[in-house]
């Protein structure tokens, strides 16, 4: 099956250096890890124009907080916490206080379930990671299955490898967002419409950058 991660680039590649990462993402800690396995992916995946670009990269940067959370965060010190956050499933406290301060019992209890989870400890196995929080079994498996990243052993290699980051980044994006614009693309990618401004204003930057207007 031919798929875009392994296709021929016939032309110029994505121009996305290290330098132009960092100025897209300044917090970003290792931009000349990132930039190659994302501009040689987007090429694949014809992701190829300053706009496309800039949305790929201002979600990007939104859900990762500039490639720096690459594993979704389960811990919640407080049983009020997990009663806001979980209002349906935390209905008393004392219950909620079971979870609190507890990642992998509460990944099991949330995520258990769905996604494809089938087996015990899958909520937590499987739990967001990588550049868009890629998240239960099914998800792991189906993008194992189409680029040929082995991250349903070895889940952790979506948060320490860059490479295998950018893969499943681009894979995500070409799987379940279509682009068209910025608020579309939020629900596609969340559900609802949080961290829009911060979104949008992440897009701005990273289209100036492109077109060399920054």
């Amino acid at each position: 099956m031919q798929h875009w991660y392994n296709a021929v680039v016939t032309e110029d590649p994505v121009l996305l250096t290290a330098d132009v990462l960092k100025q897209i993402m300044p917090r970003c800690k290792n931009p000349e890890d990132w930039a190659e396995p994302l501009a040689i992916h987007m090429s694949r995946a014809g992701i190829e124009s300053d706009h496309d670009m800039a949305m790929v990269l201002a979600h990007m940067g939104h859900e990762s907080m500039d490639l720096t959370r690459l594993e979704e965060s389960l811990y919640y010190s407080t049983a009020e916490r997990l009663m806001a956050v979980w209002p349906s499933r935390f209905k008393t406290k004392g219950y909620a206080e079971t979870f609190a301060r507890n990642p992998t019992d509460l990944a099991n209890l949330v995520y258990g379930t769905r996604l494809g989870n089938r087996e015990p400890g899958d909520g937590w196995k499987f739990r967001g990671r990588g550049p868009f929080q890629l998240t239960g079994r099914y998800n792991y498996e189906r993008c194992a299955e189409e680029t040929g990243l082995d991250i349903v052993s070895n889940p952790d290699r979506l948060c320490d490898d860059p490479v295998a980051g950018a893969t499943s980044a681009v894979w995500f994006w070409t799987s379940f967002v279509d682009g068209r614009d910025m608020k579309t693309t939020t629900k596609q990618i969340n559900g609802g419409y949080h961290g829009l401004k911060d979104r949008v204003n992440r897009f701005k930057r990273a289209l100036a950058v492109l077109e060399g207007e920054a």
